[in-house]
């Protein structure tokens, strides 16, 4: 749930500021692949921010990529908590595992022991 409100979110904000500029056809390509999404929406926004600090002090845009750059902290945040959670990830073991013993051919392959999703140490081990 939070991490679909977030991309909601992304792609609403980043819709309406391509209509506020008029470029319809940039969002229109852009918004269908994953570097359209890292170059376009989140480079575009955070090079306000990068390039907006200079000898003569910063321009007006950059306030708004902070605020930018602050949502997109929240987001991430949000759904690496979402993603890192051992409940999660060992409900979906739990029910790959029960799906597993439904079928036919599980009777070939049986585990031994409990499948135990791995604590958040190991899995940045792993990661």
């Amino acid at each position: 749930m939070l991490n679909t409100i977030g991309w909601v979110t992304f792609y609403w904000d980043w819709k309406h500021i391509t209509v506020w500029q008029g470029n319809f056809s940039h969002f229109n390509e852009s918004s269908t692949y994953l570097m359209g999404w890292l170059r376009d929406y989140l480079w575009l926004n955070s090079s306000q921010l990068i390039n907006g600090y200079n000898q003569f002090g910063m321009n007006s845009l950059s306030v708004w990529a902070w605020i930018f750059l602050f949502r997109h902290l929240v987001w991430a945040t949000g759904f690496m908590f979402l993603i890192s959670w051992r409940t999660y990830w060992q409900e979906l073991i739990e029910i790959l595992a029960w799906a597993h013993e439904r079928i036919p051919l599980a009777n070939l392959i049986r585990w031994r022991d409990k499948l135990v999703a791995l604590s958040i140490v190991q899995a940045r081990l792993v990661g």
